[in-house]
This record gives structure tokens, C-alpha cells and sequence, in this order.
């Protein structure tokens, strides 16, 4: 044994020259090897070993000569492997083929060659050849979790993202300590559209990796996605500090920043993103959407029309189109605005009407139409007005979620048989329907240039009306609406303070309970919850739980306050169409309804809602974090119900 200094050294040899690439150590393994063939020059695994250093260093034009030297000393089937590897990478598909060929058929049971043959059938486009291919190499190797991974990888480049998962989550239970299937499995959920379930694996992934940019990044993004924006933030933050010129990163830290309310952090972060990469239609539309929050419409709106014209996807510019349309249409610009908002189609999933075609707006000659709703139950209610305008063009049948039904059948023109509710399973076209519309596309498709106003809203059936007394709730009623009590009575008002937490800005629309605290301090008031699902824990004063029911329950209950406090939820939309007095805790940069393209000026200097006459909004007055923001607007409401009661 060869003596240094005293001390044995180990021969150099092939074994270890491959450990140090393994490691990544290209040059140390080259010194080896060329040691190595000083000393025999007709060593092939040698050679077959220099090749694969070539192949590391993306030197594929040497790696081809020097597998080709190895094979010409001893053709083995894995230097034909390296070969047909080295071939594809010259862009050389047909001899990398004969070459895979080769070595499938000297070595039938080595599960590289099959995925090398793989990999060749897949560029050259024969993708079943090719999957056949790699489902023979995982045969050969069930257990392990490579070829696992290898498939899943697969499946989902061919846009099969569910049984890529699958698979996935197989070579996840054969390797549970593999941190590369971890991520592999997280990154397939986040294609699937499941990336809150791909919290906990891209959490073990930067867990292992504490200071990887990626890693924090992914797991941030993950965080994001199930809401928990404290935690994202930090993350994202520790991530741009260590790579700041990764434009993902900075879209993802920004909108978690708008999600928490720091809107001005928020333009800072997607700014940057967008400097970074100029001409991102996404990006750009993210940058707008935030400049339009902050009130920086004329910005947000050159932005949007720019990236309309854009090369870019076909839902990128819808997504731009349709934010102009929001923009517009907070400016009071309707018609344009219409024509834009019709842009969401785009957006939304695949809804199943029927296959009937889309109504244009035009007289359907007798023929009924199906008017669907499309969103939430907020926007149902607002859009109902245009079942009115429409029924001059078309007899309707009318759908509606479920919730909805009950307090849709005290329609007056559906209690006048005017409009026919389809009943829970009837079908549209079982019941004559010719074409169908949204409820929300139907101002663009009828050509209306304003909100259109109702008259009234619903009518009291033969039994079980709105009111207990049977009598009709109007749309509006004198003044601010608020039916005065005797000194013997207290004023009845109802509470909203939060919305749906899984919308993903509800931080900003809605509010803790403990931010209410002003109102207990109004004597001679009695509150009644119109939270859904909530008594009133955290609230500093008592309140009548909301009973259960659906959504005419609420609006029998809802016809016998005096007034209703509520953040933007489907409650603001029910007290408005019932003419209730309705005061709306906006969050800053609210919604286009409630802007100032919705509102006009009265001659004793009150300002007006166009949609619901009766509604009052208490806005904050700049964006910002928790509680703080709104402080302002709690505190006006709390004064307004002290000058009410006093009257």
C-alpha cells in the first residue's frame, strides 16, 4: 500500500471518483479519474466514469466521446445508457433511441434503461410508448421511491395532475424521510389546486433547508394559502432578504401585505415584482389591483388597458379587463364598465347550465330564459332588480342557491307569477328555456347605463309574510329610515361584524367583536346578532343570538329592527333591498357598490347610495393593520346611535 508522510493512502478508483460527483465535486472526480487512466489507459469503466463528469458539467459533446471510448473497450449496457443520455442532450432523438435500445436489450432488468428509453420516447412526443416505459422501470423497482417520483413527474407534465399525486403519495409512504418527495408532493398539490394541503410538506422541506430562499418562499406561499398571514409574511420577508430580485416571492409578501391591510408595504412589494419583470400581465394586474385600493385609480387604470393589449394569456387579460371594469364601475362610468365586468366569465369555473347558449339581451320571442345566480349571495340579491328590465325582453325562470329560495319566492313578480322559481330539481329546459344569463351580466346584456331602481322589493304571501304584521317592507323610508320609538321602547339594531374568513382579504372587510366596544356605552339600545353561526363571544355587551333559518328567517327578523350595523357582507345587501336603515362599516379602499360612482349628492347635502338608498357608510379613513383602522368609523356610528336615541 502506497505510503505518505508515514500514513497509508487509499488507490484512487472509480468508485470513489463517482462518491465525490455524487457530491457534486466535478473537478475532484476528473483529477481522479485522469489518474486513473495515466496509470491504464484501457480502463472502460474509467472512461464511462469521465463521460459522466462530462454530462455533469454540460459538456454532452464530450460525454458522447467518451461514452463512445468506453463502449469501443467493453460495451456494457450502462455506458450505452450514458450515451443515449448524452445523445438527447445534442438534440440527437433517433441514434439516443438506438443507443437506449442497446442497453434495454442487454439489460432488460436495469431500470435505467427503460427510463432512459423514457425520456427519448417522451422529447420525440411518443408519450404512451414512453409512460409504458417508465411504468416497466418502477415494476422492476416497486419500492422504490425514485421511480415513483420519476412517474409522478410524468403523469403531471402531461397535465394528469391527479394521479400524479397519487402516485406521489405512494413514494412519499415508501420514503416518509425523503425530503425531495416532500416537495415534489407539495409542488403537485399547489398544481392541483390544493395548496393548503401542501402546507406541511413544504413546511419539512424548509425545515431542512432553513436558509434556501425557495424553500421559505414555497412554504410562505403555502401559509398564505390557508390564512395564516403573520406566519407568511415573516417567511416571505426572510425569504426576499435572501434573494430580493425573485419577483414570485415579492408578488406572494405583497399580497399577504394587502390580505393584512398594510396597503402601502403592499404597493412597495408588488412594484417591485413588477420592476423585475416588466412585462408580467399577472404581475402587472396584481400592481393595479393595489393601486386601485389605495384610491390611485387613473394609475390602476392605464395599467389594466396597457395589459389588455399585451401579449400575454387570454385569462391574464380578462383578469385585466375585468379589474378595469371594477374601476369603472367605481367611478360611476356604467356602461363601460358593464362591457368590462362581463370579463369575470373568464375567471370562473365551468357552471353547469344546461348547455344553454348564452341570451344576448335581445326579445327572445316569447321563449323563456333561464337567470341564474353566479356568485355569492350578497351579489344575488343586489342584481335582482334586473329580473324587472328583463322580463320586458323575455318570460324568466329565475335560480337561486338554495339559502335564497324561500325569501326569492316573496318576490313580487314571482308572487304575481311573472317569474317562475325553479323548483329544487326542475330543469331549466324541462321547463321551455331557450337561453340562459347570469344575474350579473344581465345590466351589460340589456344595455343599461345606471344602477336600475327598485320600487319595491317584495310583497307579503297569503301567509308567512316579511313582517309579522303581514305589512310590505318598502325599499326606503324618510330620512335615515329609523322608525323612532317610544320612551318606553329601546332601538332594536342589528349586528354584522364579520364576514366569510375564507374570502381571502376578510381581514380588511371584517372586524373583531372587541372592536364594537363603543356601542355598548349608547344607552336605551337593545342588539340583536346577524352573525350567522356566532352568539356574540368577545363582544363587550350582550346580544340576541341569530336564531337558525335560512335567509327569510333573517329578513322577518331583519323587518323588525329599527337599524343594522354590518361590515360588507350578504347582511348590508338584505337590509337594502328590505329598505331597512343600513350603516356599513367600509373597510378602506371598499368595494366598487359602495364608491363614489354609486352615490350622488341629496339637496340637504346627504349623500345617497344608488343602490340602496337606505345605506349609510361609515368608511375608514386610511388603510392599515388589526383593529386601529377602525376606531374612526365605530366611534361615528356609536355617536349617530346616540343622536338617534335621543330624537
Amino acid at each position: 500500500m502506497p505510503q505518505k508522510n508515514g500514513m497509508a493512502t487509499q488507490e484512487p478508483s472509480v468508485e470513489q471518483a463517482l462518491a465525490v460527483l455524487s457530491v457534486g465535486d466535478a473537478e475532484r472526480a476528473a483529477t481522479l479519474l485522469r489518474a486513473l487512466l495515466r496509470e491504464d489507459a484501457s480502463d472502460a469503466e474509467a472512461w464511462h466514469a469521465m463521460a459522466c463528469v462530462a454530462r455533469a458539467g454540460g459538456d454532452a459533446q464530450s460525454a458522447i466521446a467518451l461514452a463512445g471510448r468506453a463502449i469501443g473497450l467493453r460495451p456494457e449496457g450502462h455506458f450505452h445508457i450514458t450515451l443515449a443520455h448524452a445523445l438527447l442532450e445534442q438534440g440527437h432523438a433517433e441514434p439516443a433511441r438506438a443507443a437506449a435500445n442497446v442497453a434495454v436489450m442487454t439489460t432488460p432488468r436495469d431500470p435505467r434503461a427503460h427510463e432512459a428509453m423514457a425520456a427519448i420516447l417522451e422529447a420525440e412526443n411518443r408519450v404512451q410508448e414512453a409512460e409504458v416505459a417508465l411504468r416497466t422501470a418502477l415494476r422492476l423497482r416497486p419500492l422504490d421511491c425514485e421511480k415513483h417520483l420519476s412517474l409522478a413527474a410524468f403523469l403531471a407534465r402531461h397535465g394528469r395532475v391527479a394521479e400524479a399525486v397519487q402516485t406521489s403519495e405512494k413514494a412519499l409512504r415508501l420514503a416518509p424521510e425523503n425530503v425531495f418527495a416532500h416537495n415534489q408532493h407539495a409542488v403537485l398539490l399547489e398544481r392541483a389546486g390544493r395548496m393548503r394541503e401542501a402546507e406541511p410538506f413544504f413546511a419539512v422541506v424548509a425545515t431542512a433547508f432553513p436558509q434556501d430562499a425557495v424553500a421559505l418562499a414555497n412554504y410562505g406561499a403555502a401559509l398564505f394559502a390557508k390564512g395564516d398571514f403573520e406566519e407568511a409574511r415573516s417567511l416571505l420577508q426572510d425569504s426576499v432578504r435572501r434573494a430580493p430580485d425573485a419577483p414570485e416571492t415579492r408578488t406572494n409578501l405583497g399580497l399577504v401585505q394587502m390580505a393584512l391591510g398594510a396597503l402601502d408595504e403592499a404597493e412597495q412589494e408588488l412594484g417591485a415584482a413588477l420592476a423585475l419583470r416588466k412585462h408580467d400581465a399577472r404581475l402587472a394586474v396584481n400592481y393595479g389591483t393595489v393601486l386601485s385600493d389605495l384610491g390611485r385609480r387613473q394609475e390602476a387604470k392605464a395599467l389594466f388597458r396597457q395589459v389588455e393589449n399585451w401579449e400575454a394569456s387570454e385569462q391574464d387579460r380578462a383578469r385585466a379587463r375585468f379589474n378595469l371594469g371594477t374601476v369603472l364601475l367605481a367611478e360611476g362610468r356604467f356602461h363601460e364598465g358593464w362591457q368590462a365586468f362581463e370579463a369575470r366569465q373568464s375567471l370562473l369555473p365551468a357552471r353547469h347550465t344546461e348547455e344553454l347558449p348564452q341570451w344576448d339581451g335581445a326579445d327572445a320571442g316569447g321563449a323563456p330564459v333561464l337567470l341564474y345566480a353566479e356568485q355569492g349571495l350578497g351579489d344575488t340579491l343586489q342584481f335582482l332588480r334586473y329580473v324587472e328590465p328583463a322580463l320586458e325582453r323575455a318570460p324568466i325562470l329565475l335560480s337561486v342557491p338554495e339559502g335564497l329560495r324561500s325569501l326569492v319566492a316573496q318576490m313580487e313578480s314571482v308572487q304575481a307569477g311573472r317569474v317562475t322559481l325553479l323548483a329544487k330539481g326542475q330543469t331549466a329546459r324541462s321547463a321551455g328555456a331557450v337561453a340562459c344569463c347570469s344575474l350579473l351580466s344581465l345590466p351589460a346584456r340589456l344595455g343599461l347605463d345606471a344602477p336600475y331602481r327598485w320600487t319595491q322589493v317584495f310583497q307579503e304571501a297569503e301567509a308567512g309574510g316579511l313582517s309579522e304584521g303581514q305589512a310590505r317592507v318598502p325599499l326606503r323610508g324618510p330620512g335615515d329610515g329609523v322608525a323612532l320609538q317610544s320612551a318606553a321602547k329601546p332601538l332594536r339594531v342589528g349586528l354584522c361584524w364579520a364576514g366569510n374568513p375564507s374570502y381571502r382579504f376578510d381581514r380588511r372587510r371584517s372586524m373583531a367583536p372587541a372592536c364594537l366596544a363603543p356601542l355598548a356605552e349608547v344607552p336605551g339600545v337593545v342588539f340583536q346578532s346577524l352573525q350567522r353561526d356566532h352568539a356574540g363571544e368577545g363582544l363587550p355587551f350582550s346580544v340576541t343570538p341569530l336564531p337558525d333559518g335560512d335567509m327569510l328567517s333573517t329578513a322577518r327578523l331583519v323587518a323588525g329592527l329599527d337599524v343594522v350595523i354590518t361590515v360588507d357582507t350578504v347582511i348590508a345587501h338584505l337590509a337594502g333591498v328590505l329598505g331597512k336603515p343600513v350603516w356599513l362599516l367600509n373597510r378602506f379602499g371598499g368595494d366598487w357598490r359602495w364608491a363614489e360612482g354609486s352615490t350622488r349628492a341629496l339637496p340637504d347635502g346627504r349623500a345617497e347610495n344608488l343602490w340602496y338608498p337606505s345605506l349609510r357608510l361609515f368608511s375608514q379613513a386610511a388603510p392599515g393593520e388589526g383593529n386601529a383602522p377602525w376606531e374612526k368609523p365605530v366611534k361615528a356610528v356609536a355617536e349617530a346611535l346616540h343622536k338617534l336615541v335621543k330624537m
